[in-house]
């Protein structure tokens, strides 16, 4: 599929809203069909949004009937990329990566961590959750024999610049970064997502103050 626009962050996050709606309404409820409306209710915002979001891509659903609920789940695989297998490398073995290490959400999901990385001596060279630890030095022989190319960077703040061109040079082209946000410009062919976990649980307290 050619996308032939910009799409908005946010938009893409909605996407994969949706799929997991989506893929609720099949397993849980047994349901062959859904209306804009439908999904509006159970995931938030409006039934104009989601048509919204749903035309960047082509026209899917028939008016008074609906959209095919599995046909949906296959077209939004298809737009986010999960209609193939992404091999992940996690650098950093801290708290914080061996939170993701072990993180269930990838069970069952396109995204398998298949190799570690770390520049403490006692890491490097066992194995964490039954993934090899090797050292950063590593990453770019690792990455070409893998074929990886998105990685997760728990590191330090102070070190994540640095990390991230270390992945970037080792053919690294996605990247999830946990270690606060960054003000590092990746090239045009790669891309950085912040995970800011101080600013997520800010506008938790923003709902809780004034809602």
């Amino acid at each position: 599929m050619v996308i032939k626009s910009k799409i908005s962050p946010l938009t893409i996050q909605r996407l994969s809203t949706y799929l997991r709606g989506l893929k609720y309404f099949a397993q849980e409820e047994g349901k062959a069909s859904v209306s804009s409306d439908d999904i509006a209710l159970w995931l938030g915002g409006t039934a104009a949004q989601v048509r919204k979001d749903l035309s960047y891509f082509g026209s899917f659903g028939k008016k008074g009937r609906g959209y095919n609920v599995d046909e949906l789940i296959k077209t939004l695989e298809d737009i986010l990329g999960l209609d193939k297998s992404w091999k992940v490398a996690l650098i950093g073995l801290g708290r914080l990566g061996r939170s993701m290490a072990v993180y269930k959400g990838f069970r069952n999901s396109s995204f398998e961590i298949v190799a570690i990385f770390d520049i403490d001596p006692q890491k490097v060279g066992t194995k964490y959750n039954e993934t090899p630890v090797y050292h950063l030095d590593d990453l770019t022989r690792v990455c070409e024999e893998e074929g990886i190319l998105i990685s997760i960077v728990a590191t330090p703040a102070e070190v994540a610049n640095k990390v991230f061109q270390i992945a970037l040079d080792a053919g690294i082209r996605g990247i999830l970064n946990l270690s606060g946000r960054s003000s590092f410009n990746p090239p045009p062919h790669a891309f950085i997502k912040d995970v800011n976990m101080e600013a997520e649980i800010e506008s938790l307290s923003f709902c809780l103050t004034h809602y």
